[in-house]
């Protein structure tokens, strides 16, 4: 064993420390060390390649938090009005498709896509059928299929109120528990090759690494963070499901797919972007988008841009960020402004990088592109309303139980005593994820027709 102490030429004798032992609480990543303590030594671990792990996209856009059940749940509330999209309408009598929720003395406007009518409900026949009386002279002369909603209602005078109110009902959002493991093991013949480092953040001022091991848990970490961003929860009915495999989480991407915004192809326009913030300010009150893309998508967005923030006054809106333009650069944003929606870009490695989804067949139909709103939403768990992140990734947790990144260690002089002549490492994670809001999200695909 050695020890780098104080010593950035490494000429100096090495050494084990007296009275540290080795174990997963003190060990430190060797790259994580060398930006920390030792910056000199950082071509001495140059890695050809790249040192492989990924962007820390989940803890860059939301945060972290516990949970301490196998199911991650929140409610969220509807719109507040209701539009009815394809109502027949024969005379006065409106057929919907889904109920209309109406109430007699209620006012509805009415469109065809040529005229707008407006009409009182005179009265309910059933949940999807009623009678509205037109407000002009004449018939209503407005029959085929409609668009219609209540803006407003009208009484006489003495006459008595409703009788029945409105009721929203909110819909319960749920994400489960997925657990991911990784394992390391060496001959204890060749633990000499653990090296000792000064780490002053752990008892007793010492830390300690093996490169191999190091490698495994940016491994174990990456596979983390791929699950929160592409993890698939089986379907009960799949043959993954029936052989009894774990069904596992949603990830962002499943998640928007099911509950938020798609696109297909690259935004490559202005006209483009407008549609795209069209689409948000349709779909809620967020008017901020990080927006995480591959290199295409980024050159189209560098060209979008010198037009779009031109003709901006001040510039682009940095509001997600805490200290404005500066901290966008430091974390290589760049922002264009565009029909009242900021949308602030920078590179998602994974996206080019040829050993994930940069490899030849996934160039054609994996991501252009994910739009992540900024800010917070207030929702209710547990009865209780909380102000959370759109997204925020979950690690199982509870009183002495945590399962964030339990890393256990037996084997050798530095883990739990056991039979064969080696250490091992065994990594476990518990986790999950919330996704708030998914209709301000969006999930853009490179291919032109893969959502159909």
């Amino acid at each position: 064993m050695s020890v780098i102490a104080g010593n950035k030429s490494n000429s100096n004798a090495l050494y084990s420390p007296t009275g540290v032992k080795a174990s997963a609480a003190n060990f430190i990543d060797p790259y994580t060390y060398a930006q920390q303590f030792q910056p000199d030594l950082l071509p001495e671990l140059y890695m050809k390649n790249g040192k492989g792990r990924i962007t820390k996209f989940t803890s860059a856009i939301g945060n972290t938090r516990s949970y301490a059940s196998d199911q991650l749940k929140h409610a969220e509330m509807g719109r507040l009005h209701q539009v009815s999209d394809g109502v027949t309408v024969a005379g006065d009598v409106f057929t919907c498709a889904e109920p209309h929720n109406l109430r007699e003395n209620e006012i509805v406007m009415i469109s065809n896509g040529t005229i707008e009518k407006y009409a009182v409900v005179s009265e309910i026949t059933s949940p999807t059928v009623f009678v509205g009386e037109n407000q002009e002279s004449g018939a209503l002369g407005i029959d085929g299929t409609v668009t219609l909603f209540t803006f407003s209602n009208t009484w006489n005078k003495g006459e008595a109120n409703f009788t029945t109110g409105k009721q929203w009902s909110p819909e319960i959002v749920t994400n489960h528990t997925q657990i991911i493991k990784e394992f390391y093991s060496v001959n204890q013949t060749d633990m000499a090759s653990v090296t000792w480092v000064e780490a002053p953040q752990y008892e007793g001022g010492y830390g300690w690494f093996n490169l191999e091991m190091g490698r495994t848990l940016d491994l174990y970490d990456n596979k983390i963070e791929l699950t929160h961003i592409f993890g698939r929860r089986s379907a009960d009915d799949s043959a993954a499901a029936v052989a009894g495999k774990a069904k596992g989480m949603k990830g962002l991407v499943q998640q928007v797919e099911e509950r938020g915004n798609l696109g297909n192809e690259y935004l490559t326009t202005e006209d483009h972007v407008y549609d795209y913030a069209y689409r948000l300010k349709q779909q809620g009150t967020c008017r901020v988008l990080t927006t995480w893309a591959d290199h295409n998508q980024m050159v189209n967005f560098n060209k979008i841009g010198s037009s779009l923030n031109a003709g901006y006054a001040g510039g682009t809106n940095y509001g997600m960020f805490s200290n404005g333009e500066d901290m966008a650069v430091k974390m290589d944003f760049k922002s264009i402004y565009g029909a009242g929606v900021s949308f602030h870009v920078t590179p998602l490695g994974i996206l080019d990088d040829p050993s994930l989804l940069g490899a030849a067949n996934f160039k054609a139909t994996s991501l252009a592109c994910l739009m992540i709103p900024s800010g917070e939403k207030t929702v209710t768990e547990d009865g209780n309303s909380v102000a959370r992140p759109y997204f925020s990734t979950a690690y199982r947790r509870k009183e002495n139980i945590d399962r964030y990144r339990k890393i256990e260690i037996f084997g050798g002089e530095m883990g739990t005593p056991h039979k064969t002549d080696d250490m091992q490492a065994l990594c476990t994670t518990e986790q999950s994820n919330q996704v708030i809001a998914a209709n301000n999200y969006f999930v853009v695909r490179k291919a032109s027709g893969y959502y159909s």
